[in-house]
Order: structure tokens, then C-alpha cells, then sequence
């Protein structure tokens, strides 16, 4: 007996909400219970104890990862063709990616408002949208998947995932990668059309730089780890519990990942380093990979909206040829 539409419609996202519901419900009780028995004041200790040149490496480092992620956005107006400049796209995309870090989906909708006052229309900030996404998972596939089939990422015992079942799905990463660079290499249809949205292949050479922005991005965010960790973790090992974090994060869809990603790094992490000097880290990461950002986006958000409503005024003044930008 086959389903009714109307069952089939919503099963997916049935499904997908009890997956997320049970998924953070475990992450809770993880955290809860390993907190449980943390000296706070220990953490402010630790807290204390980072230095002024350690910190600012981490800033410097956090600085070149969103410059490397907004990069993506430049990908985007190659692939789209629209005219804005690089100073208009770079604000863009970093105003809408920390927000996206810390307020989850938040952040298409500040990209796609941010690009509407600099006169994009919606269908093309959606494939602006679509490059960014999409080169970002495709860097994750290749760092993953490598990582996991030369064994690199250990999970805790109690996951339950044995060594051959990692290597499997690191080498199925590694697969849907290399063939969306062969698509984009030696495909003779450039035009397809998925789920009723066309799609037009780029270049092999624009695939490339897709997957060398997004490793990088992610190896210089390990790093911002690697150095609030103080070097007490291998950097590998970092990059593996980063990107089991963000598969963690896939799952749970949780705003700033708050909770998951503490919850991750004390599972796999703990047993390597003190509880409190993990957690210090993590604290000082929030604050200078999402918090920092934040601010300094949340002023520019500010500062465009008003920049639009004296545009608007001067608008009416001057005639419709008067156009506003995001400054």
C-alpha cells in the first residue's frame, strides 16, 4: 500500500525533527553530566592564565577565516554574473556569515535583505547562497573524508562506530568530491536541472577554488582551536574533532551550535587535557570566532539600515535615480 501525498509531505519533516529532537536530547544529558563535576573555578583560572600574544593569534587567525569564507560570495558573483564590488560583497557575506554562526538560519535572511538594498534580486542571491554552502561542504568532503580513511578521527568507545564503517564514509566523501570535480571537468552537459532548479556547472578550475577556499577555511579554524587549546592537542586531531562537530552540528541544527559543540569537544577531547582548560578554550573561542564577529557585524547591519532610511529620504528628494549602498 502506497502513501498519500499529504503522509508522504510530512514524514520528512517529522522524521527529520525527531532525529534533531533525540540528537540535542543526548547532547544535553552528555554536557549535563560531565558539568556536573566541573570546578568552575578552575575554568576562571584558566580563563585567567591565557596570555595577551595567544589571544591575539587566535583573533588573527579567526580575522583569515571569515576573509577566507567571504571569498565564497566572490565565487558566488563569478558563477551569477551580478555587479556588485568587492567591497559590497565581502561586508555582505561577513555581515550574513556571523550572523549565520550565531543565530543559525538568521543569517540567509540578513543575506538576503543586505543584498537587496545593494539592488540583487532574490533568485540570484539564492545561488550566491547555494556557492557559499556548497563550497563549504565540498572543502569538509575532502578534509573528512581523507582524514577518515587514513584512520586520523577516533570516536570515543561508547559511539559505537568501528574503524571500518569510518573509512567506508570517508571514502564516500572522497567519492561524491572527486566526482563533482569530474562533472565539472569533463561533463559535455553544463546545464541540469535538479528538483525542478536549473543548475549550471562551473569550471573545473572554479571547483578547484571552491575546495582549496573551503580546506583552508576549515584547517584555519582547527587552528584558532590549536591555539586557544595552548598546542596540548595534536593539530589533527583538532581538525577531526572540528569536523565531527560540524557533521554534529548537520544533525542538531542548533543556533551557535551551543551545547553541541561543548558536548563534542568534551567527549572526545576530555580524556587528552584537563575538563577545565578544555572548557576555558572553548570559552575563548565562542568569544573570539562568534562573539567578536558578531558585534562587529551587528554595527555594520546597523549602519547599512541607517545609511538605507537617509537614502530613502534623499530618494524622494531626488528623484528614483538616487540609489542607496551598503557603505
Amino acid at each position: 500500500m502506497s502513501a498519500s501525498p499529504l503522509t508522504a509531505r510530512r514524514l520528512p519533516p517529522l522524521a527529520k525533527y525527531s532525529l534533531s529532537f533525540g540528537f540535542v536530547a543526548c547532547i544535553a544529558w552528555l554536557l549535563v553530566s560531565r558539568l556536573q563535576s566541573t570546578d568552575w573555578h578552575a575554568i576562571v583560572a584558566s580563563l585567567d592564565a591565557f596570555s595577551t600574544p595567544l589571544l591575539l593569534a587566535g583573533g588573527a587567525l579567526t580575522a583569515l577565516s571569515y576573509a577566507v569564507y567571504c571569498c565564497f560570495d566572490l565565487l558566488g558573483r563569478r558563477y551569477t554574473g551580478h555587479r556588485l564590488t568587492n567591497p559590497q560583497v565581502l561586508k555582505v557575506s561577513f555581515v550574513s556569515h556571523a550572523f549565520g554562526l550565531n543565530f543559525g538560519v538568521a543569517g540567509v535572511g540578513f543575506r538576503f535583505r543586505l543584498y537587496s538594498l545593494l539592488g540583487v534580486g532574490p533568485a540570484i542571491v539564492a545561488r550566491v547562497y547555494a556557492v557559499s554552502v556548497g563550497s563549504n561542504w565540498l572543502g569538509f568532503s575532502v578534509l573528512a573524508g581523507a582524514m577518515l580513511v587514513a584512520r586520523l578521527v577516533t570516536l570515543p568507545a561508547g559511539w559505537h562506530l568501528g574503524e571500518v564503517m569510518l573509512q567506508g564514509v570517508g571514502f564516500a566523501l572522497l567519492a561524491g568530491a572527486a566526482g563533482y570535480l569530474a562533472l565539472c571537468g569533463m561533463s559535455t552537459q553544463r546545464h541540469w536541472t535538479v528538483f525542478g532548479q536549473q543548475i549550471d556547472l562551473p569550471s573545473l578550475r572554479f571547483a578547484f577554488a571552491q575546495c582549496v577556499l573551503s580546506a583552508l577555511n576549515w584547517l584555519l579554524i582547527a587552528g584558532v582551536l590549536y591555539v586557544l587549546l595552548q598546542q596540548k592537542v595534536e593539530l589533527t586531531i583538532v581538525l577531526g574533532v572540528l569536523l565531527v562537530n560540524a557533521l554534529a552540528l548537520a544533525v542538531a541544527d542548533v543556533p551557535g551550535g551551543l551545547g553541541v559543540t561543548e558536548a563534542v569537544f568534551l567527549a572526545m577531547l576530555a580524556p587528552r587535557m584537563p575538563v577545565a582548560e578544555l572548557l576555558a578554550a572553548l570559552v575563548a573561542y565562542r568569544a573570539i570566532y562568534f562573539l567578536g564577529p558578531l558585534a562587529l557585524a551587528l554595527l555594520m547591519y546597523l549602519r547599512a539600515e541607517t545609511n538605507r532610511a537617509g537614502c530613502t529620504g534623499a530618494a524622494h528628494r531626488s528623484g528614483p535615480a538616487h540609489r542607496c549602498s551598503f557603505k
